[in-house]
């Protein structure tokens, strides 16, 4: 099993449109420790020139534009996609299936709950309806078209994205992890870009992968509110922060295996390859993904 990072930060990207942060500011600037880095999505294949792409961000069209794995047969418009997989509604994972409208090669799996806050709130969305498909929590899938990698999705701790808080309750099935085996080696991948905490269930899915891709929005819980007066802190917004001693870092130090931070906010200082943060993750043990990493599972 392979995997691609198509994008490694989280909504906004790095540099943030709109932000005026040290990392933006150094990213515009093209400083070296601070890479640009697109909103996040990977990309997981067999290894026989086929993909699945776990969450469609904005910047889908670019990201697809550098990674040649997905660029269509020359001649025709076969795309070497079999699905894509939605682990939640955030606009960061969802807003690329509207650059996908054009052809529809490929279905779209995900829970009802998440299926159904797209297709019954925006009529734009209902353009991809006869691509969606949906499966129930912890239901086994095949991800490829030959039925090399089962996938399957396990609720974690997470919120309704802020723009249908007044449309739609929470539910086990609005924030997932992805679980993906491959049947031929037994090796497994675990993708987790959304946590609000790190319940047992979660924990235990994250230490039973040979590999695991996990939130690392925020530093600190605060991170935000130094920018900007009044901003929710990391919990509130669905992310359990890296640091501290309820923070992310602490339980995945202890897991064999191999850890990737990703969806990692503009304003996070491990963005700076050069800092005292980015250097306390890697000496524990636990890598900071980027845009372009390939991983063999």
């Amino acid at each position: 099993m392979k995997v691609h990072v198509l994008g490694s930060a989280a909504g906004g990207g790095l540099p943030q449109w709109n932000c005026g942060g040290d990392n933006s500011v150094r990213a515009r600037a093209q400083d070296p420790n601070v890479p640009p880095r697109s909103q996040p999505s990977i990309a997981i294949g067999t290894g026989e020139g086929r993909w699945s792409v776990i969450n469609t961000s904005p910047d889908i069209r670019d990201q697809f534009m550098r990674f040649g794995g997905l660029h269509p047969r020359p001649g025709t418009r076969d795309v070497p996609i079999d699905s894509v997989v939605l682990t939640n509604a955030d606009l960061d994972h969802v807003m690329g299936l509207l650059v996908l409208r054009e052809s529809l090669p490929y279905r779209v799996v995900t829970t009802p709950w998440i299926r159904d806050v797209l297709l019954e709130n925006n009529a734009t969305f209902r353009l991809m309806a006869p691509a969606f498909g949906c499966v129930g929590l912890d239901e086994p899938f095949d991800l490829d078209r030959d039925g090399h990698l089962e996938a399957k999705l396990f609720p974690v701790p997470g919120k309704v994205p802020t723009y249908l808080q007044e449309l739609a309750s929470n539910s086990p099935e609005a924030t997932l992890g992805l679980r993906v085996t491959d049947r031929r080696t037994g090796s497994r991948l675990v993708y987790a870009p959304g946590l609000q905490t790190l319940d047992e269930a979660t924990l235990a899915e994250l230490q039973a992968a040979d590999v695991r891709f996990v939130d690392g929005t925020f530093w600190t819980a605060d991170e935000l509110l130094r920018m900007r007066p009044g901003a929710p802190d990391a919990w509130k917004m669905g992310h359990v922060p890296i640091s501290g001693d309820d923070g992310s870092l602490a339980r995945l130090r202890l897991m064999g295996g191999r850890t990737y931070y990703i969806h990692i906010n503009n304003t996070n200082p491990i963005l700076d390859d050069s800092s005292d943060e980015a250097a306390a993750v890697r000496a524990a043990g636990v890598e900071i993904s980027n845009d372009g990493l390939e991983v063999e599972v």
